[in-house]
């Protein structure tokens, strides 16, 4: 086998078989020396610039995380450390990607910043097993002027130490609650949230399903392609359990309704591979009286159809 690689095309041959792919990273435009300087100076600190790629990628490290896995302690040079880069845009001034390794406490208020800094918040979930504190990854971009989109991370990462100020892990474990004896009227919710669900051990459940092709194959709500609504506990002292199955351009503002109602999102992921249209799977928790719960989650729903509208976050810090 044959491996060709060049500056402005990857050519692969298989067996004597050639197939050309057209790489347009080299024909991105640099980024100035003044602009790298301007970041640097938004985001305090100074990153490293890759030319080849016309990336310019800024670490921050969580040094005020002592990580273990397990029993093994994590040295200083395996420090959690969040990133991003900046690439100039073919439609924008510039795009960036994103990670933020995150303590749990942080998610949420850190989502809301992000949010209504005017980010996409495209990922959340835990990156390893039997990691001590428990560490999540959150992934964003955005695409605008270097400018704008340095002063959005830089908010988003003011609002990290912001959580930390406010969030104090207690000094001890606090002993688990027994679990509530479950007693959910259904009628109210289901009058709430335009749903026909049942109840089942005194649990309230719903789903609403979605179609979508996988290999050319329809595949719906009893393949795993649905909204899904839990609801346990009683009526004045409940706990909603819900997965939202969302399409890419729904994901932003159908998260910018759940935290614009205080719930506290848990996951952002996939379910499937090559799906089309490309689905995503966004998990929420929350307690309350159970009518607050299905009306907070009926006007995430009528934002995700575009029947709602919602212009900002309110400050959580859940």
């Amino acid at each position: 086998m044959t491996h060709m690689i060049t500056n402005t095309n990857t050519l692969l041959s298989y067996g004597g078989v050639v197939i050309g792919a057209v790489c347009s990273i080299a024909a991105m435009p640099p980024i100035s020396e003044q602009t790298r300087a301007a970041l640097d100076r938004s985001l305090g600190t100074k990153g490293i610039y890759v030319a080849e790629e016309s990336a310019y990628k800024v670490a921050f490290p969580r040094n005020d995380i002592s990580a273990r896995i397990g029993r093994q302690q994590l040295s200083p040079s395996q420090t959690p450390r969040s990133w991003a880069s900046f690439s100039p845009s073919m439609h924008q001034e510039a795009i960036v990607n994103a990670e933020f390794v995150l303590l749990e406490d942080e998610v949420n208020p850190v989502m809301s910043a992000a949010l209504n800094a005017g980010l996409d918040v495209t990922g959340l979930g835990a990156t390893r097993l039997f990691e001590q504190p428990r560490l999540i990854t959150m992934n964003v971009s955005g695409e605008g002027t270097f400018q704008i989109l340095a002063g959005a991370l830089r908010k988003t990462l003011d609002e990290i130490g912001r959580s930390r100020s406010f969030n104090r892990p207690p000094s001890a474990e606090a002993a688990p609650l027994p679990p509530v004896a479950n007693n959910i009227d259904p009628a109210p919710l289901n009058a709430a949230l335009s749903m026909r669900g049942v109840v089942s051990d005194g649990i309230y459940r719903a789903a609403i399903g979605r179609v979508v092709l996988m290999n050319g194959t329809p595949v719906g709500r009893e393949m795993g392609m649905h909204t899904s609504i839990l609801v346990f506990g009683t009526n004045d002292r409940a706990f909603v359990e819900a997965e939202l199955i969302l399409n890419a351009d729904q994901l932003r503002r159908v998260l910018k309704a759940l935290r614009a109602r205080d719930f506290t999102i848990t996951a952002i992921r996939n379910h499937l591979a090559g799906e089309h249209p490309s689905s995503l799977f966004v998990h929420v928790w929350k307690q309350g009286p159970a009518i607050e719960l299905a009306r907070g989650l009926r006007f995430a729903l009528d934002v995700e159809v575009g029947a709602a509208k919602v212009a900002s976050i309110q400050d959580f810090n859940n």
